[in-house]
This record gives structure tokens, C-alpha cells and sequence, in this order.
């Protein structure tokens, strides 16, 4: 797979929150064909909403 070929220090388990989150339509959906700039478009929002939510566990810790 190439998004976890490409992003190696994501966990499997984000890897399945994107997918399930894709999936329930949280992100950019496809219509009538497999469209792999969709996924990726929908992933690069998935990295911004981690980073987000990184930044404020650490603003919670200290």
C-alpha cells in the first residue's frame, strides 16, 4: 500500500481510523470510479486533523 509505504511512522491503528473515517464519510467522497487523488486529498486532511490533535494533548499535558 502506498500510503503506509510513504507515511512508515504512521500506526496501523491511524492508518484504520482514516479508513474507517473515509469510509463513514467524514472526508471527500467518490462517486461513479476509483479515484486515487480523492483518497489522498481526503488522507492530507486526515495528517492536519492529527497534527491538530497532537498539538493539543501536548498543550493538555503541560
Amino acid at each position: 500500500m502506498a500510503i503506509s509505504n510513504r507515511y512508515r511512522w504512521l500506526k496501523a491503528g491511524e492508518l484504520m481510523l482514516f479508513f474507517f473515517n473515509f469510509k463513514a464519510g467524514f472526508y471527500e467522497r467518490f462517486y461513479s470510479h476509483f479515484d486515487t487523488q480523492t483518497i489522498i486529498r481526503s488522507f492530507n486532511s486526515f495528517l492536519e486533523e492529527r497534527i491538530l490533535a497532537i498539538a493539543a494533548h501536548e498543550r493538555e499535558q503541560r
